[in-house]
C-alpha cells in the first residue's frame, strides 16, 4: 500500500493494494470505475464518462476483488478533471456510519 500526504489534506490517502471497483449514482447519472486512492475523509475516483460537477452528491458501492463484502458510501464531489479514459473526481465522504471503518480496510484488502 502506498500512502500519500498533502499539507492541505486532513487525512492520509491510501492507494489500494488491490483494485477497488466503484459504481456511482447521482441524479440522472450512473458510472463505473475504480478508486485511485481512499482516506478517512474522502477518495479519488476514476470513472467512465461521468458528467459530474462540484457539489454533486454520489451514492457509491465499493468492492475489492479480495474482499467479499460490498461497501456502501456517500460522497460530495469537491473537484473534477477530464481524463483520457473518462473523469477523475475527488470526493468528501458525507456519511459517518459504520462503513467509514470499512474504507480503510478496503485500501488494505
Amino acid at each position: 500500500m502506498h500512502v500519500t500526504a498533502h499539507p492541505q489534506r486532513r487525512s492520509e490517502r491510501r492507494v489500494p493494494a488491490h483494485p477497488v471497483l466503484v459504481s456511482a449514482e447521482a441524479e440522472g447519472m450512473r458510472a463505473v470505475g475504480e478508486a485511485v486512492n481512499l482516506s478517512d475523509g474522502g477518495a479519488c475516483l476514476a470513472l467512465d464518462d461521468a458528467m459530474l460537477a462540484v457539489g454533486d452528491e454520489l451514492i457509491l458501492r465499493l468492492h475489492s476483488g479480495q474482499a467479499r463484502q460490498e461497501v456502501p458510501a456517500t460522497g460530495r464531489v469537491v473537484w473534477t478533471a477530464s481524463d483520457p479514459d473518462g473523469t477523475r473526481c475527488g470526493l468528501e465522504w458525507t456519511h459517518a456510519g459504520p462503513q467509514r471503518q470499512w474504507i480503510g480496510w478496503l485500501a488494505e484488502a
